[in-house]
């Protein structure tokens, strides 16, 4: 509304609260003139005024239900929402096809989470105005979902608002959203790009759609969406973090380290953007300037949990040992059931020489979580390094047999943990198991654990460079 249009409309609705008064100072029981008062009152938004106005016009006619709805709408815009709820439950009590004060009942509901009655409000409404435009009530009605995790309900709502109104660009931005989060990345993509065709918030648009692309393994069409979202968007921190991320996964460490400084100088101290940027030191080997940035994210936000396996990965990479395991306590402290942070503590006391230690944090990550690989894996490593070769063996058979390229992974924890003495035993171990067709998959096994400990091709994992880099 333009300045010139809001004068305009504030002088009519002063005109009207002026004529009113002069009607009710001739008829002090005239309840229209109280009604058309009130209404004016509230959308200039002087809503105390408004509800002694519409409660008297209620006063004077018991059938004006419509002054008891607008009475129900200053008490929300005053956040009294007790009186307002009040209200609009007198409204529908009187008249349950009152489409509008269920919308804000639902609404009102929501606001105090009260998610079942907000729901089953919202519905009310739809089955009364299933068609309304624009479709709010499927907006709110998908926003109260999303609130409560029922994202596939959410899209329903979205969906049905989009076919209300194709050429609304944030239904279509909002389904895109929900889409994406429930990996329908194909439609997701669809719709962010046409929320960018229809011009609204083309930056989210754009951003949106280079995560879709991500997904689908379109990483330079991802490239040139975070490039799109940026020159809508300049001072976009996030956009510059996803553009980064978008080049680590084409192995272009040094534009992906050129996108998150940019995101730094437009965000200053953006946490993920130097976490980013630590991990991609730590990649370089620059561990003093990897520990630099995690540092600085730990002293803006000590939860990042991702900063602090960072921290305690690069120290543990300097051989810092000691100092590893005390920045390893906290996530310990936060996460005492995650058998991830569990299997990091007991591989830094396995690199320390703690073997029992290790072993006992071993076992404490394969009860919180029966069956997840890098705990099994990790307290093979710890019992092959304590002697116990034919439990060692079963234990990182185990891993192995839940993720046949699970071993690649653990290439730093092989090198890092397994010593001489603990292959030979294994390769024993090994050669002592039947049947026949038993002892050669355990041979092959410990063929490839000896390949990783001699540099053989693999990635790193645990509490060094593969957990540092999430």
């Amino acid at each position: 509304m333009s300045e010139t249009t809001g004068g305009d409309r504030k002088a009519k609705m002063e005109k009207i609260i002026a004529t009113c008064r002069e009607v009710v100072r001739r008829e002090p029981k005239n309840w229209a003139a109280y009604h058309d008062m009130g209404a004016a009152l509230l959308d200039l938004g002087r809503y105390r005024e408004a509800v002694e106005a519409l409660g008297r016009a209620r006063d004077l006619n018991r059938r004006d239900l419509e002054a008891l709805h607008l009475i129900g709408v200053a008490y929300a815009e005053l956040r009294d929402y007790d009186r307002a709820i009040a209200s609009w439950r007198e409204v529908v009590k009187a008249d349950p096809a009152h489409a509008a004060a269920h919308f804000f009942l639902g609404k009102t509901y929501a606001l105090k989470r009260m998610w079942d009655p907000a729901i089953h409000e919202m519905k009310k409404c739809l089955e009364l105005e299933p068609e309304r435009r624009p479709p709010l009530a499927h907006l709110y009605l998908a926003e109260i979902y999303l609130a409560r995790g029922r994202l596939e309900d959410a899209r329903v709502c979205l969906e049905k608002a989009r076919d209300l109104s194709p050429d609304d660009p944030q239904i279509h931005l909002n389904l895109g959203g929900v889409l994406l989060d429930l990996g329908r990345y194909e439609e997701a993509l669809a719709e962010s790009q046409e929320a960018a065709r229809l011009g609204g918030n083309r930056a989210a648009a754009e951003l949106n759609a280079g995560l879709s692309l991500v997904r689908l393994g379109r990483l330079a069409e991802a490239v040139q969406a975070y490039q799109r979202a940026i020159q809508a968007a300049p001072r976009d921190a996030e956009a510059y973090l996803n553009l980064g991320e978008a080049y680590i996964l084409q192995n272009d460490l040094a534009a992906a380290v050129g996108a998150w400084k940019k995101a730094l100088e437009v965000r200053p101290g953006y946490p993920d953007a130097r976490y980013n940027l630590g991990a991609a030191y730590f990649r370089q080997g620059r561990l003093d300037e990897a520990l630099h940035e995690w540092r600085g994210v730990l002293e803006t936000d000590p939860r990042h949990h991702r900063a602090r396996i960072g921290l305690a990965a690069a120290l543990a990479e300097k051989g810092q040992l000691d100092q590893a395991i005390q920045e390893w306590r906290p996530l310990l402290e936060q996460q005492r059931d995650n058998p991830d942070v569990l299997a990091g503590m007991a591989e830094l006391h396995l690199r320390r020489g703690d073997v029992g230690e290790a072993v006992d944090f071993g076992r404490q990550a394969v009860i919180a979580a029966p069956g997840h690989p890098r705990a099994l894996f990790v307290l093979g490593v710890a019992l092959a390094r304590a002697g116990r070769s034919g439990e060692a063996l079963e234990s990182i058979s185990k891993a192995v047999a839940r993720d046949a390229r699970f071993l690649d992974t653990q290439a730093t924890t092989v090198r890092a943990c397994l010593d001489e003495a603990a292959l030979e035993a294994l390769e024993k171990e090994a050669a002592r198991s039947s049947p026949a067709a038993a002892a050669d998959r355990a041979a092959t096994l410990v063929a490839r654990l000896r390949d990783l400990k001699a540099g053989g091709t693999g990635t790193s994992s645990g509490p060094s460079a593969g957990t540092a880099l999430g």
